[in-house]
């Protein structure tokens, strides 16, 4: 398998991975949160403070002053470990408290002399009335902290149904998030370049560049004698059918016994085996025909320079 496999096999896998990652945990807890505070709005406000009061019970709070009207924000009186919190509650997801609301639950405590006080609503307090709870001890539950108190005691059905709805939404964001994985990784192919991989074994040489600049001279490989040559280049024509025998008449004439020496073909298996020797190139040729023939000697030369 190619580098360019292996890269662009990793990249969609890592993309992949995070993606299904992502949205498997982050973003559906998100998504549960923004759908459960929708739910928890369409709750009637008997209802939602129930839901409150229940889960602060699990805190440690118990109700000490009962106020059955079902209507308004009416605050209500808590009592954990002997001292009194006040509880204000504001129902409905579009509330965005400010400063104001803090400093009027902050007024409530003190005049209730009571410890501290508990905002909570479906909504969203913002950054200012944050930092001045932190000095008044007022604690504080909106949406994204609220959801995760009361979600368990939604009714029964509704919060089980939330799941399933996130969960069918993360797994399609995890399934295009696994095709965006596969065309990174196809694009990763394609633009990383083509890596040839070398033949186990294989070696290749290439000559280094001399430190100073100077041209690499490769040389050629030596020839072989030319007695050796002359002496390769008679057993060689021995082995073809029209030739008898060869042999060097002088140093540069090479006597070749023939059949027909007008056989073109013939002439042009002699010139390929002289050719071959680069010393004897350049040889002069006898053809001889066989004695008693009525053809005549002929004289030629492979190549001529």
């Amino acid at each position: 398998m190619t580098t360019q496999w292996l890269v662009a096999i990793g990249v969609a896998l890592a993309i992949g991975c995070a993606a299904s990652f992502f949205f498997l945990t982050f973003q559906r807890r998100r998504d549960e949160t923004a759908a459960g505070i929708v739910a928890l709005s369409a709750i009637s406000w008997r209802g939602f403070i129930g839901m409150v009061l229940q889960a602060l019970r699990r805190r440690g709070y118990v109700q000490v002053v009962d106020q059955e009207e079902a209507s308004g924000d009416r605050d209500y009186v808590l009592e954990r470990d002997g001292g009194r919190w006040i509880l204000s509650c504001k129902h409905g997801a579009t509330y965005v408290l400010g400063r104001n609301a803090v400093q009027a639950l902050s007024s409530e405590v003190l005049l209730k002399n009571a410890v501290g006080g508990l905002l909570v609503t479906q909504g969203r307090i913002d950054a200012e009335a944050r930092n001045i709870a932190a000095r008044q001890r007022v604690g504080l539950l909106d949406g994204p902290t609220l959801w995760p108190e009361l979600r368990d005691l939604m009714p029964a059905g509704e919060f089980e149904a939330i799941r399933a709805r996130t969960g069918l939404l993360a797994r399609r964001r995890v399934l295009l998030g696994w095709l965006f994985a596969l065309l990174a990784g196809v694009a990763t192919f394609l633009a990383m370049p083509a890596v040839e991989t070398e033949a186990p074994g294989a070696t290749l040489d290439t000559p280094s560049a001399d430190v100073g600049g100077a041209p690499v001279r490769i040389e050629a490989p030596p020839h072989a004698p030319i007695e050796t040559q002359r002496a390769d280049l008679v057993r060689a024509l021995g082995t073809l059918p029209a030739v008898q025998r060869a042999v060097w008449a002088t140093g540069s004439t090479l006597q070749v016994y023939l059949e027909r020496v007008d056989d073109k073909a013939s002439v042009d298996a002699i010139c390929a085996q002289v050719l071959r020797q680069p010393d004897l190139t350049s040889s002069r040729l006898q053809l001889t025909p066989p004695a008693g023939s009525d053809q005549a000697t002929r004289f030629l030369q492979c190549r001529s320079f």
